[in-house]
Parts: structure tokens; sequence; C-alpha cells
């Protein structure tokens, strides 16, 4: 008996710290710079040069504007009866670039649509293309899709 209330016990105590760090709480600071030591989580995310390292929030407007990006954004919102756009989840992040996934947050999963490499210092956006898995500048990329 005493084992089975040890057990019980250790598995509230789990369960309690686990509800104490819930996902999607913690806030971001448009003043991080994508280059910094701190990953932060976006809650969501203008192809615009910059002299300096761009913020997490500059470049997710910057990739709101672009063309493809923007009609997902308005097929997100009609689909979610205008609850939701496009989302941004920051995948790895090093000096050099700063990978994004843009896509549908969905109650299961998220379902990356696009998949952006991004340098912080000269703000130069490479798009994925999904078959070959080259790296494309974003006019090549539309390009490829017209194709």
């Amino acid at each position: 008996m005493f084992q089975k209330c040890f057990w019980f016990a250790g598995l509230l105590a789990i369960l309690l710290v686990m509800s104490c760090n819930e996902p999607g709480t913690k806030k971001t600071d448009a003043r991080d710079t994508l280059a910094g030591a701190a990953i932060p989580v976006p809650d969501t995310a203008a192809v615009v040069p910059v002299t300096r390292d761009a913020t997490e929030a500059e470049v997710m407007d910057s990739l709101r504007k672009i063309p493809f990006v923007a009609e997902s954004h308005r097929y997100i919102d009609s689909f979610s009866h205008h609850k939701q756009g496009i989302a941004f989840l920051i995948d790895t992040i090093s000096d050099k670039e700063v990978n994004f996934r843009a896509g549908y947050n969905g109650a299961l999963r998220f379902e990356t649509y696009y998949f952006f490499t991004v340098d912080p210092q000269n703000f130069d956006i490479k798009v994925m293309e999904p078959v070959s898995g080259d790296q494309l500048t974003i006019a090549e990329y539309q390009k490829a899709q017209q194709q």
C-alpha cells in the first residue's frame, strides 16, 4: 500500500512541475536579437534590409510581407474563421543563420508551409525548395513555383 501511495505522490509531483512550465507562456522581447545566446519563443512571426542584426519581430514582419506568405496567411485566416494567421517557429539559431518555419499552428501539430533561412547580419532571406532542398532567393522560389 505504501508503495502505491509513494508512486502516486511522485506522479503528482511530476505533473505539478510540468504544469508550471506550460509552453506558449513565454513572451518575446523585440529588443532581443537573433544573434543573442538565448532562444526566445515567438508567439507568432518587411523585406527591408537593415544595417544591424535584425530582431525576430523585424524578420517575422518581413516574412509576412512576402506575397506567397501573405497568401498563406489569408488562407489560414479564412479556414480558421479569422482566429489565426500564419505562425512562425524558430528552428535553429547561430551567428551566421537562423531557420524559421512558417505555417499553420494547429491543435495537434505545426504544419510547415515554408522553411526560411535568414542571415541576421545582412538580412539575406532564402527559401528551401521542398522537392530538391535547394536554398533559393525569394524571386527564384516564386519563379520555380510558377513553372
